[in-house]
């Protein structure tokens, strides 16, 4: 987290799956690590699953705003 940032609440409805990514990160890095993988290929492995995970994410944000907004 940068410096001065403060950590986000979670919406309930979304915590499983940022859970989920959180696990599935740290799973991909200690295996790429575990191969030899170096440090700057682990970065763009990680930047990819992150950038499909944004894409999962604000789908799943505008759903939940959306409920909100209609219900």
């Amino acid at each position: 987290m940068p410096p001065g940032a403060t950590p986000l609440a979670i919406p309930p409805e979304l915590a499983a799956s940022v859970a989920r990514h959180q696990e599935h990160l740290s799973a991909l890095i200690a295996s790429l690590r575990a191969a030899g993988v170096d440090e700057a290929m682990v970065a763009t492995s990680v930047r990819t699953l992150v950038d499909s995970y944004a894409d999962e994410l604000t789908a799943a944000l505008r759903e939940m705003l959306r409920g909100q907004l209609h219900g």
